[in-house]
């Protein structure tokens, strides 16, 4: 039945491309007054628009075309060098958007220069009869020869070119693409990150990639491999990133790093050694703090995350109140407050308003009987997801964390020093440069067990124990003193830290700080949503 779909709608657009080439003088002749309208330049650049809105499984297959705007800032950066003989490819060329513009601004002789490959064989003969509209001159066996129904991913003839550009599909898992699929560093590299590298080994030296990425390109771990490959090809020279989304219909947020090949790393824009968070950071109007450190997190204790075990090993044993212990999701904790007891939140998809884990069950089944054990302990949990960091303090060592909230185990002494540190502006503005683009929201700091570790801890010592002293008040006042004693605690912690950079911005995002959507937060169904997007 697909094949047959797939037929039919090919026919049908081969009609409609005859047509256009009639009109313009290809193939049938073109004097039947039922072309005229075809005839207009303006009509004919309406077909990739048209198509696009035809797709059946326009998200599934991450159909989404570049906005003009984005394709003009990319050809500024990777042709404003641009010779007599520039070569271009696009590996995911779709309709042509990118390939149209690079013949608008080089003429009519460069439609013989450009490359394109895409999968959908429609989109490559509309992209290929808008070229020759663009340019009629064009030899049609040059264009059939350069625009390719092919894998973007595969061999490239003509490599190496000048500039590889283009908006290649996104998708969180790469499917199975033949031989190729080896190219990708890891199952859940995003198909456009595996596009983007490799991009990097199809351009000359002195040459430039430039392809639209989803924002999770930045810090993702499992897109690691490619930043390496980004550093070791050449330098970053240029980069675009918005804070809202460009693509009609997606809520995916995208960047645009412009890497020059060849050149050395450090001619280039400043990158972490890891995460590229910092990159779009001043488009979220993240401050620039540089906090004086001694150590990291994890030199306190161990940062750990629940997983899919816990979570769902505890459904048995989750009651409403009564005794045992309190389960607390991510959305009953708050700057240096629980909220368990007061507010509704979810688990296993139904809403509870005090979840309680019947400990003498959990301990009678057995499984997970050790890991609470270790749980209820004295310790720090955190919210991996807000505004700012969120996290309290179980002094008692009474509640169970639910997935995905992250918990810190340091000596008891040192909770109320943990929890300052998480208070602390110039490590929040940290986090959230460093991870920007890991999390749902573009203006939340999304954090794994691993980047809480390496949080840093601040060098003065003696600022730091006074702030924790303070922060074991904040827990304590009631929540109308609660905002003067969390500003103590910051105001105290910048100086432990020696950097006030962040301190009005911090205050901005506490102030700002929507309240928790704790009817939505705690279920694990609900934060591992993706979405794809694709193509020029």
């Amino acid at each position: 039945m697909e094949e047959l779909r797939e037929a039919v709608r090919t026919a049908g657009w081969d009609a409609v491309l005859a047509e256009v080439s009639a009109a313009h003088g290809w193939g049938v002749p073109g004097d039947d007054p039922v072309l005229e309208p075809w005839r207009d330049p303006a009509a004919a650049s309406r077909l990739g628009d048209v198509h696009e809105s035809l797709l059946a499984d326009r998200v599934g297959s991450g159909s989404f075309y570049t906005p003009a705007p984005l394709v003009e800032w990319v050809l500024d950066r990777v042709l404003a060098d641009a010779g007599t003989g520039t070569t271009v490819l696009d590996p995911a060329c779709g309709t042509g958007n990118f390939l149209l513009a690079v013949v608008r601004r080089l003429g009519p002789d460069a439609a013989a220069r450009v490359h394109g490959t895409d999968l959908d064989p429609v989109a490559v003969a509309i992209s290929r009869l808008l070229l020759r509209i663009e340019a009629p001159g064009v030899d049609p066996a040059v264009l059939r020869a350069n625009v390719r129904v092919a894998d973007g991913l595969g061999d490239h003839p003509g490599a190496p070119y000048d500039a590889v550009v283009g908006n290649p599909p996104f998708g969180g898992r790469l499917r199975p693409r033949g031989p190729v699929a080896a190219r990708a560093p890891g199952a859940y590299t995003d198909t456009s990150a595996v596009f983007f590298q490799r991009a990097l080994d199809l351009v000359r030296p002195g040459g430039s990639v430039a392809m639209v990425q989803p924002l999770s390109l930045l810090a993702a771990r499992d897109a690691g491999p490619v930043r390496d490959a980004v550093r070791a090809s050449g330098a970053v020279v240029d980069f675009w990133s918005s804070r809202t989304p460009v693509f009609t219909g997606t809520a995916v947020l995208t960047c645009v790093p412009v890497v020059r090949i060849g050149v050395p790393s450090d001619e280039g824009l400043p990158l972490p050694h890891d995460e590229w968070g910092t990159l779009h950071a001043p488009a979220l109007g993240v401050p620039s703090v540089a906090p004086r450190a001694d150590g990291v997190l994890g030199d306190l204790g161990p940062c750990t995350a629940d997983f899919r075990d816990q979570y769902y090993g505890l459904v048995p044993h989750v009651r409403e109140g009564g005794p045992g212990a309190p389960l607390v999701t991510s959305g009953l904790i708050d700057p240096a407050r629980c909220r368990w007891g007061e507010t509704p939140t979810r688990f296993v998809k139904q809403a509870w308003r005090s979840p309680t884990v019947d400990l003498q069950s959990l301990r009678a089944e057995g499984t997970l009987a050790a890991w609470a054990d270790a749980r209820l302990v004295p310790k720090v949990l955190v919210a991996p997801q807000g505004r700012v960091l969120e996290a309290v303090v179980d002094v008692d060592g009474r509640w169970l964390p639910s997935v995905p909230v992250v918990t810190v185990v340091p000596p008891p002494e040192l909770l109320w020093h943990v929890l300052a540190v998480l208070l602390a502006p110039p490590v929040v503005a940290l986090a959230a440069a460093r991870y920007a683009g890991t999390a749902l929201a573009a203006t939340a700091i999304k954090l794994s067990a691993r980047q809480v570790a390496a949080l840093p801890l601040p060098a003065d010592h003696g600022a730091w124990d006074d702030a924790a002293h303070l922060a074991r008040v904040a827990q304590a006042v009631p929540d109308d003193e609660q905002p003067e004693a969390l500003r103590a605690v910051a105001e105290r912690m910048c100086e432990a830290y020696d950097d006030r950079a962040a301190l009005g911005w911090w205050e901005t995002q506490v102030r700002s700080r929507r309240p928790s959507p704790r009817v939505l937060t705690g279920d694990i169904s609900s934060s591992s949503a993706s979405t794809s997007r694709r193509r020029d």
